[in-house]
């Protein structure tokens, strides 16, 4: 009785796991689907490596949320769609499809886990 009580918590405990490793915050997909930079702001690490068109560099936060402000007012949003994501070893990240008026996106975000709290680290919008 005791090893089948044993094992049904450890099989509770790994499918927790399993269904909590896919929370990266709704906050993040949101933001791309309005273009809202004071949203994607908040997981922002306080240097971040920006990959937009005509851009590629480390920057720090600020530096970044004026280049995605410029991105998203030339490329206005009218949708996004994550097409996978995965949390694993402390780190994060997500793929989605950006539409904009001026064409689709791919976007990849990677994050660090740092206290159960999600920060981007690197973000790429490239051309679909």
């Amino acid at each position: 009785m005791k090893l089948k009580i044993i094992t049904l918590s450890i099989l509770f405990l790994a499918i927790s796991s399993i269904i909590t490793a896919q929370n990266i915050p709704e906050d993040i997909p949101t933001a791309f689907k309005t273009g809202d930079i004071q949203r994607l702001e908040k997981y922002m690490d306080e240097k971040i490596y920006l990959i937009i068109p005509d851009l590629k560099q480390q920057m720090p936060r600020q530096k970044a949320k004026e280049a995605l402000s410029a991105f998203f007012l030339k490329n206005k949003p009218h949708d996004f769609k994550t097409i996978h994501q995965s949390e694993q070893n402390n780190s994060g990240y997500m793929i989605g499809k950006l539409v904009t008026g001026n064409g689709e996106f791919r976007v990849h975000v990677l994050m660090k886990i740092i206290e159960k709290k999600y920060i981007i680290h690197q973000l790429r919008i490239e051309n679909f």
